[in-house]
């Protein structure tokens, strides 16, 4: 009943909300019944609970948020993921493959027609200035650079190769492929313009957000891939989230120094062949 006055402020949008529950709720039953009648079904987090590397495929059954989430686990044990979408009516799931229905019909077909892909990962190594070091946990999609506070500008430099750039922006996006069809493709100005890459693309692409108009056409490090090493160094109160994940914050502050690389581990990910 709280939820339902709650909903009535935002556009009356309870019976929306409480369907997708349904639909989710039956999905997971379809999962559980007719996809892996044998297999166990847990909540994400059991999953440090369980010794991953003895599993044969891990089924990430939700939206695109909850697959990177997942993805984190399988990346450390190298265990292949599915990604299932648990509701297909009000989700894209662009990094969803596969819906309950699909993976039954795919299951009673011997997994016929089925391809694995590769996705690369990006992790940074952060130096802070008492000069303790962090590695990151791989991102799978995006990274994202900021203020710690949004109504405050971001302030860092970016070295690449053999340029060195001050910039002052509202963030920088670092997107995989597997991240390029999302917030770096509408973080664009000119959203017209597909910006989108391979999932299996051997770089990473470095976006500056919201510049101004001279800022843009004089800065020269706005919008490029990386193939090998990228640097910033916080000028501000910062923070570096991986996959917008609030589990996955590290701390930004004035003179910390981030290295960010395409790491040797991939995630492997099970796919129609068709989409291919």
């Amino acid at each position: 009943e709280t939820f339902k006055e709650l909903r009535k402020t935002l556009n009356n949008s309870y019976d929306r909300v409480y369907q997708s529950h349904i639909r989710q709720l039956e999905s997971r039953k379809t999962i559980q019944n007719e996809a892996f009648p044998t297999s166990e079904c847990i909540f994400r987090s059991g999953l440090e609970e369980r010794e991953l590397q003895t599993y044969d495929l891990i089924i990430a059954l939700g939206g695109d948020n909850h697959f990177t989430y997942i993805g984190h686990y399988c990346m450390d044990y190298q265990v292949p993921i599915l990604g299932c979408n648990s509701d297909v009516k009000t989700s894209l799931g662009a990094l969803l493959y596969f819906s309950p229905q699909s993976l039954v019909a795919t299951i009673q077909n011997n997994w016929q027609g089925i391809c694995i892909e590769n996705w690369p990962l990006v992790f940074a190594k952060i130096t802070y200035p008492d000069n303790s070091v962090v590695e990151t946990m791989g991102c799978i999609s995006e990274i994202s650079i900021r203020n710690n506070n949004p109504d405050l500008i971001s302030h860092y430099y970016i070295s690449y190769q053999d340029t060195i750039e001050e910039q002052k922006s509202s963030g920088v996006l670092l997107a995989t492929g597997a991240g390029s069809t999302g917030w770096y493709q509408s973080g664009h100005y000119n959203q017209d313009i597909d910006k989108s890459f391979a999932k299996e693309s051997n770089f990473f692409q470095v976006y500056a957000r919201e510049l101004s108009k001279s800022a843009r056409r004089k800065y020269k490090l706005t919008d490029f891939p990386v193939y090998q090493e990228c640097t910033f160094i916080s000028d501000m109160d910062g923070g570096i989230s991986i996959d917008c994940l609030p589990e996955r914050v590290y701390p930004f502050p004035p003179g910390t120094i981030a290295e960010f690389q395409l790491s040797q581990k991939t995630l492997t990910v099970l796919k129609p062949a068709e989409l291919a």
